[in-house]
């Protein structure tokens, strides 16, 4: 399936260690671009101008849920999402607790769009127990990993995926053991893996 970049939003905010080699913001800082959060009403029509069922990675790079985003903007992109169902969308963030609220109380989730958190290590795993909260079709993304995850429940997990990292001048070394540990989890769980780099260099 062709993977389509929807920059319905541009910019972020540092808010995890995991933001810190952000291929997004060192592009920006390099090109000395403004990296606020900025919404991108002209590219709403995107979706209906591929006809060809593709994957739509919303806000790639960024976050649809930052706390700058309008509400009335982020049903505007729900509301193409439902008008598309030959596409698929998939929707991460950070701010789970953003992503709940407001899925709780004014939006409703298409059966062609995933709600995505991101959980770099162990300390953030509750962005789980948030993420089952929302009445949607469930991703976990494990990185980009900066330490071991540990033990963690994925009832209610449809996927999963495992993002090493290997972009930026330092990627940060992962353990193999870190990522089997994710990968046998998943497999007695029965969650589908997505995404899965067996060849890490071993960091101390």
């Amino acid at each position: 399936m062709n993977i389509v970049p929807w920059n319905v939003v541009s910019g972020c905010e540092r808010i995890t260690p995991g933001c810190d080699n952000c291929p997004t913001y060192w592009e920006y800082k390099k090109k000395d671009w403004d990296y606020h959060p900025k919404s991108h009403a002209e590219v709403l029509s995107q979706p209906s101008e591929i006809q060809e069922p593709s994957a739509f990675i919303v806000a790639a790079g960024s976050d649809l849920f930052h706390e700058s985003v309008r509400l009335e903007f982020i049903e505007q992109v729900f509301q193409v999402m439902r008008e598309h169902p030959h596409h698929y969308f998939e929707v991460g963030t950070k701010r789970i607790e953003r992503m709940a609220v407001l899925s709780g109380r004014h939006l409703e989730w298409p059966d062609n769009a995933f709600a995505i958190t991101a959980v770099e290590e162990a300390k953030y795993k509750w962005r789980i127990d948030i993420l089952r909260e929302i009445e949607a079709r469930r991703m976990v993304s494990f990185g980009p990993m900066t330490g071991r995850v540990g033990k963690v429940n994925l009832s209610g997990i449809e996927i999963a995926a495992v993002v090493v990292e290997h972009w930026g001048p330092y990627p940060r070394a992962v353990k193999q053991k870190w990522v089997e540990e994710i990968y046998m989890q998943c497999k007695k769980q029965n969650v589908k893996i997505s995404q899965m780099e067996w060849v890490c260099k071993e960091s101390a």
